[in-house]
């Protein structure tokens, strides 16, 4: 936006929110604002740009008028005429909304009324994906050779009877492996603002149920790439490595970002902003393995209970999406 233009729409909106019965205030700092204004509401801090690199700045920010004894959080008004933007924590006006509201502007002074502005602005939920259909594995059986497939496993430590014990029920049981996506990931990388450094170097361990998705933590020494035994039932995964690995990186930026806070000083009154600091994604990388690990299922009658092969205990939740507890 050129200056002359900026100019002019700065005064159109501040002639805008003065209509509205807002105190305009003209800012020195932050050096990227045009005014702020003060009314009955949050107050408002107003950029006109269509920089996309300015405006993504402003975008992220948290703001703060302090006067007095509060602290209130700013409402971020911007006026751009770049379709192409996007924001998402701004309150984004438009030549239609630009138009709309000056004319309203200009009718309120007529009739001697104060103008309502509505600054309710949405927040778009993101999509919600659905889960992929899968057929379950069959059961292995018939005539095959002592030893099972060789897979990344924890070992079978808990014999049938025990499960069965364990479970407290005189029935049938059958040892499933269930898989698990076990990852590594590692952050690199920093970011300085205004003199401040921020690290982003982290890294961490875990596994997600490649059935639904639960979490749970498996200590990679217990891992063996043995044959499992005989006869076991092997689970094929449903959820896609991409789709995990995609989770994991999401997670990993939502922990590590942070918020810097600044201070300004103008009279009486002091600013402060906030900068949301987020690594960056292709310094985030995973590494996964499908690794399984054993259940006893035991069924008595028409109940059904699952013993971890590894541990002994008793699962609160079904390791999958066919066994329903009765």
């Amino acid at each position: 936006m050129e200056s002359g233009t900026r100019e002019k729409a700065r005064n159109v909106l501040k002639r805008i929110l003065a209509a509205a019965s807002y105190e305009i205030k003209d800012l020195e700092v932050p050096p990227e604002l045009d005014f702020s204004a003060v009314g009955n509401g949050a107050p408002l801090v107003v950029l006109c740009s269509d920089d996309p690199e300015m405006i993504e700045y402003f975008d992220s920010m948290t703001y703060h008028l302090y006067t007095g004894d509060e602290d209130p959080v700013c409402l971020k008004l911007l006026f751009t005429l770049n379709p192409a933007v996007r924001t998402e924590d701004c309150i984004q006006w438009g030549p239609e909304e630009f138009a709309r509201y000056a004319g309203e502007a200009v009718l309120a002074e007529v009739l001697g009324e104060s103008l309502v502005l509505d600054f309710d602005h949405p927040v778009l939920a993101a999509p919600v994906q659905q889960a992929r259909p899968e057929e379950t594995a069959p059961a292995v059986g018939g005539e095959e050779p002592e030893e099972g497939p060789m897979l990344p496993h924890l070992p079978l430590q808990v014999t049938e009877k025990r499960a069965c014990g364990i479970a407290g029920l005189h029935g049938s049981a059958k040892c499933r492996f269930i898989p698990y996506w076990n990852y590594h990931y590692t952050s690199t990388g920093e970011r300085e603002v205004k003199d401040r450094l921020v690290s982003f170097e982290s890294e961490g361990s875990g596994a997600i149920n490649a059935i639904n998705g639960l979490k749970m933590e498996i200590d990679p020494r217990d891992i063996k790439r043995i044959p499992v035994p005989f006869g076991s039932e092997i689970v094929p995964a449903r959820l896609l490595r991409e789709d995990v690995e995609e989770q994991i990186i999401r997670d990993v930026v939502d922990r590590l970002t942070q918020r810097v806070r600044f201070r300004y000083e103008k009279g009486d009154a002091i600013f402060y902003e906030e900068k949301t600091l987020k690594p960056d994604r292709n310094d985030i990388k995973v590494d996964l393995e499908v690794v399984y690990v054993p259940v006893w299922q035991v069924r008595g009658g028409s109940k059904i209970v699952e013993v971890n092969g590894f541990t002994g205990e008793i699962l609160s939740m079904p390791m999958d999406e066919g066994v329903e507890f009765l």
